[in-house]
This record gives structure tokens, C-alpha cells and sequence, in this order.
């Protein structure tokens, strides 16, 4: 199977771990970046239905903002997305960059989001990094 980069003209990160691709022909594609798990930002429908997941614990949620923001900041000229699955939802679980730089590695290294277990652990050494700096949800 050849997989082709989904280029994100604009890329609208509604938290620090998931957005909307919008391509350059107006096509819209709900994704997810893989391996990262970011703290829920209002309306917070996901705790209500998993109230005991990292994403909606009191440290997480407090630090959702700014990882919505820094996502936001990241992606706001766009990136490149490589579709790796789909989760339960239909999203695309995506690998995005943005100037040769991943949008998740960036997020867990700056202790904004965590290296999502379920996902193979992807980020483990930057975690491991932001935690011994104290970044972020890691203060």
C-alpha cells in the first residue's frame, strides 16, 4: 500500500491532540496525532464518557489550554500528515509535521502532552526528558 502525505493547507487543533485538516481543494479530514495523549479542553464529552483517562485528570485538563494553543501555533501554516490508522471515532491517526518538525514529539517534549501507552509508548524518551526538566503537566 503506498501512503501519501495529507498536505493540511490550514490544520484547526481544537486541543493539543486532535484537529481538521482542511486541503488546499476544500476537503475536510478529522484527525488525530498518533501517539500523544493531551488533556481534554471544554466541552469535555470524552470524560463524561472515560472520566479515569489521563486526558481528563486535573493536571492534564489544567494544562489542555496551552496545548491547544501550542498545537494551534505549531500548525497555523498548515502541515503535512501521513495517515498511520483510524481510531473508533473514524478520525485519522496521523503523523503530522510542520517544517520537518512532528507536531507530537514536539508537544510531549515540551511537556504538553503525554506518549499515549496504548500507542507504543512513540514518545517515551521525550517524555522521560520533559519529566526530568520539569515541563509542563510535569511541574
Amino acid at each position: 500500500m503506498i501512503v501519501l502525505p495529507l498536505i493540511c493547507a490550514t490544520l484547526l487543533m481544537s486541543d493539543g491532540d486532535s484537529g481538521r485538516c482542511i486541503t488546499a481543494d476544500g476537503e475536510q479530514h478529522r484527525i488525530r496525532l498518533q501517539g500523544i495523549d493531551a488533556g481534554e479542553v471544554s466541552p469535555f464529552t470524552r470524560c463524561r464518557q472515560q472520566p479515569g483517562i489521563w486526558a481528563c485528570s486535573d493536571v492534564a485538563r489544567r494544562w489542555a489550554p496551552a496545548a491547544r494553543e501550542r498545537a494551534r501555533a505549531l500548525a497555523a501554516d498548515g502541515a503535512s500528515c501521513t495517515e498511520v490508522d483510524r481510531d473508533r471515532y473514524g478520525r485519522i491517526v496521523a503523523v503530522c509535521t510542520v517544517g520537518g518538525r512532528d507536531m507530537g514529539e514536539t508537544l510531549v517534549r515540551e511537556g504538553l502532552a503525554i506518549s499515549d501507552p496504548i500507542h507504543r509508548n512513540t514518545y517515551g524518551d521525550e517524555q522521560r526528558d520533559a519529566q526530568r526538566a520539569s515541563r509542563g503537566v510535569w511541574r
